[in-house]
């Protein structure tokens, strides 16, 4: 049995390589080309169907809210909520295809933000822009871009160089500058000291020698980076948490936290567990924004107990 499955894995892996350059190239060629409507509805039936083949995914994302909810969901409200987060994680995907045609217009056109809070990204400098896999992430980017904001983006290589290049070339667009993860301090910390502005997902798993930290994520250990609360301390700079939230017209309503700034007797780690409460509480009032399907608790701190996590978590050794 097991030498079956790691034929069809290597199979899907060979099947993989050919078609997603094709794949991809038909997609950019046709999404772009439809209304913000069709895009809504298209994402309406992708979704639900990558969820249908994606079994063990959908396994992970019912984990996943039972940490965050405990029992408190039917199981009904459990799959509705499993199947929304899968149309959202489509939404993304069409969209990063969608935006690549007149990028300016379209986040004009598609994206509010109050007066105010476009007022707090575009004068208070230096900025440290948090969001997560909520909504849709990459629209921060794009937002700032379209503003004019002077943003540098701290990104994460995808599992498909042909991916990370296309939305790395999205992301330029408006102006963004971008910046991988590994290695990334020196150049932000001189972008920060000149005024300008970075933008960070921290639902992430970061080992801790790379940075990472233990905090509570919804109740339970999650190693997450620190670098935010590092470079608010050295650089002085406000840290916004930021929510671009899908609507079902097609657009994405920016919500945005108050400037937070570490306090003087608070600790790096300290400050980093308040801005990821920050973000648990967003995720718990609208989890079907959140890409639920993300294994977010996959390792297990030395000394916690296994019964506690889920099924696809590990121990770590030592």
């Amino acid at each position: 049995m097991k030498g079956d499955s790691q034929f069809w894995k290597r199979l899907r892996r060979h099947v993989r390589r050919p078609l997603l350059p094709l794949g991809y190239a038909v997609a950019q060629l046709l999404v772009p080309r439809l209304s913000r409507r069709q895009v809504w509805a298209l994402a309406r039936i992708v979704g639900p169907l990558v969820a249908c083949f994606d079994q063990r995914g959908c396994r992970i994302a019912e984990a996943n809210l039972r940490v965050l909810f405990g029992s408190r969901l039917t199981p009904r409200r459990m799959r509705l909520l499993v199947r929304g987060c899968y149309r959202q994680a489509a939404r993304v995907a069409l969209d990063s295809l969608w935006f690549g045609r007149d990028t300016r217009a379209r986040v004009a056109a598609w994206t509010r933000m109050e007066a105010a809070s476009v007022d707090s990204l575009i004068h208070a400098h230096p900025v440290l822009l948090v969001a997560a896999h909520f909504g849709n992430w990459e629209m921060m980017l794009l937002k700032g871009g379209q503003l004019d904001v002077p943003l540098m983006a701290v990104v994460k290589r995808q599992w498909s160089a042909l991916i990370t290049d296309r939305l790395n070339e999205l992301r330029r667009t408006l102006g963004v500058q971008v910046v991988f993860a590994e290695g990334a301090l020196r150049p932000l910390l001189k972008h920060l000291h000149g005024g300008g502005a970075a933008g960070f997902l921290v639902d992430q798993y970061t080992p801790l020698d790379q940075g990472g930290v233990w905090v509570d994520f919804g109740g339970l250990p999650a190693a997450v980076s620190n670098a935010v609360a590092l470079l608010a301390r050295r650089t002085g700079a406000a840290v916004f948490l930021i929510f671009p939230m899908a609507r079902h017209d097609g657009r994405y309503d920016f919500h945005i936290s108050g400037a937070l700034h570490p306090l003087p007797e608070e600790s790096d780690v300290a400050f980093t567990q308040r801005i990821i409460n920050g973000l648990v509480r967003a995720i718990r009032r609208h989890p079907s924004q959140w890409m639920v399907m993300y294994p977010r608790w996959d390792e297990i701190p030395a000394g916690a107990r296994k019964a506690d996590f889920p099924f696809y978590a590990l121990a770590r050794e030592g």
